[in-house]
C-alpha cells in the first residue's frame, strides 16, 4: 500500500490525538474546564492563548507526520531503484 494514500488519515488521527492530549492536560491543571470559543465566562485572553497554543502544537505534529511519511516514501523508492 502506498504510504501517500494513508497520509491524510494518519495526519488527521495525529491531530485528533494531539488535541485530546492537550485538552486532557489543560483540564487536569485548570479545574477540569477547557476554554471554548463561545464561553463568555472565560477571559478572552485565555481562550486566545489556548487556541493559538493548540493550533501551533497540532501544526507541528502534522508537519512531523508529513515529513516522516515523505521520508519513508523516499527511502522506499531509493531502495527499489538500488535493487533494480
Amino acid at each position: 500500500m502506498n504510504p501517500r494514500l494513508v497520509m491524510p488519515l494518519v495526519s488527521a488521527g495525529a491531530a485528533w490525538a494531539t488535541r485530546k492530549t492537550l485538552n486532557a492536560a489543560y483540564a487536569a491543571r485548570h479545574d477540569g474546564q477547557v476554554p471554548t470559543r463561545d464561553d463568555t465566562q472565560v477571559p478572552f485572553r485565555r481562550v486566545l492563548i489556548w487556541t493559538l497554543t493548540t493550533a501551533l502544537v497540532v501544526a507541528l505534529v502534522d508537519v512531523a507526520v508529513q515529513q516522516s511519511i515523505a521520508r519513508l516514501v523516499e527511502n522506499q523508492s531509493q531502495s527499489e531503484i538500488e535493487s533494480a
